[in-house]
């Protein structure tokens, strides 16, 4: 899947603390005046470490479960790989987002009670279809994941040939009605967009 590289600056915290330091050692009277803060901030940055990640997943996955279709059409393809996480996740999946380069046709994994499927996921913008290429990357993916299942998930709509060749080959399709069926489901608040129940277990 294409994906839209987004470059964030990760190493904030450590120029931060220093210059904190630097701004305390002038008006420092005594050792005191300068460990008590340091020792507060390098608490709270421990904490970051360690806690900080997971906390901010578990914000963004709530963020993607109250999120609208509209809101999904202006994903990124690694942004959608990410929003599907918590939705598969809801119906007990164990979901593992693949690597950016070399996934082999397979953008997650899930797993649930001893089975494993692959998913490709696929965010386009408005007019454009998913064709035959993505059903036969996850067919090729299966052997490699060692995969007893897959799926291509999109938030637009597949071609006539793409729907017979997933047919023909056991790949569910998961088109934009679907994925509102899915976030009308499993999200957090009802989807301004038309919602499809599909009931089907």
């Amino acid at each position: 899947m294409a994906r839209r590289k987004r470059h964030r600056n990760k190493h904030i915290a450590t120029p931060a603390l220093l210059i904190i330091l630097v701004a305390l050692l002038p008006q420092a009277k005594n050792s005191a005046d300068i460990l008590i803060p340091l020792c507060i901030i390098g608490f709270f940055y421990g904490a970051h470490l360690l806690f900080g990640k997971p906390f901010m997943v578990i914000l963004r996955n709530r963020r993607y479960l109250s999120s609208h279709i509209e809101d999904v059409d202006c994903l990124s393809g690694h942004e959608f790989e990410h929003f599907l996480v918590p939705l598969f996740e809801k119906q007990g999946y164990r979901t593992e987002v693949t690597k950016s380069a070399g996934d082999f046709g397979a953008d997650l994994i899930l797993s649930k009670k001893g089975q494993r499927s692959i998913v490709q996921a696929k965010c386009y913008g408005d007019g454009k279809k998913i064709g035959v290429r993505a059903v036969q990357e996850v067919v090729g993916a299966l052997a490699i994941y060692k995969a007893s299942t897959g799926m291509v998930v999109t938030n637009r709509y597949f071609t006539k040939q793409a729907e017979h060749l997933a047919m023909a080959n056991n790949v569910a399709l998961i088109d934009r009605d679907e994925l509102v069926s899915l976030m009308y489901k499993y999200g957090e608040r009802p989807i301004r967009a038309k919602v499809i129940l599909n009931e089907e277990s």
